[in-house]
């Protein structure tokens, strides 16, 4: 299985596609929530599938990993400055949610050894994904981006789609 397998796939890479048209990495990002967001919808622990459920996150996580990445490394850095000047907050706090993230899929997959325990994980790490995503979305994504030159959305788009190929994780 891979990440094609995933529902909304189609739809990710068009609005990704579409995202790197308009050489717009807030917009790239914004497809991964989203996408994410449907998959989220459609996972239920609650079913009893455990393996279909454990499979269907080891190809979800590449995806979080790689986000997060490209968040850190070549978006966060280029709003920090602006967000900084505009006075509207700094992606800091971002790194830090974005561990609690990494965290909480550890706990899940070791929840898995115990399947009482499946539904807590998978809720907590849930909620921490959807909180994280209003967070971004309302403190950096909401104003700072519309604010970048052209020059450094160019640049980081390039970044973004060289990330997404030099194998250091795989995209949707």
């Amino acid at each position: 299985m891979n990440s094609e397998d995933l529902p909304g796939e189609v739809e990710h890479q068009q609005a990704i596609a579409q995202a790197l048209r308009d050489i717009d990495p807030s917009a790239f990002l914004l497809a991964d929530h989203a996408w994410l967001r449907v998959v989220l919808d459609a996972l239920d622990p609650g079913s009893g599938q455990y393996v279909d459920l454990h499979e269907k996150l080891e190809q979800l996580v590449p995806s979080i990993e790689l986000h997060i990445r490209q968040e850190e490394e070549f978006f966060f850095p280029a709003v920090e400055p602006v967000m900084k000047e505009l006075g509207t907050g700094s992606t800091e706090d971002m790194y830090g949610e974005h561990d609690a993230i990494r965290i909480r899929i550890d706990e899940l997959f070791r929840a898995f050894h115990s399947p009482t325990d499946i539904n807590r994980a998978y809720d907590s790490f849930v909620r921490s994904l959807l909180v994280h995503f209003e967070n971004e979305e309302e403190l950096i994504f909401a104003e700072a981006p519309s604010h970048l030159s052209e020059m450094t959305r160019r640049e980081v788009i390039a970044q973004i789609e060289a990330s997404m190929t030099r194998g250091f994780g795989q995209q949707g």
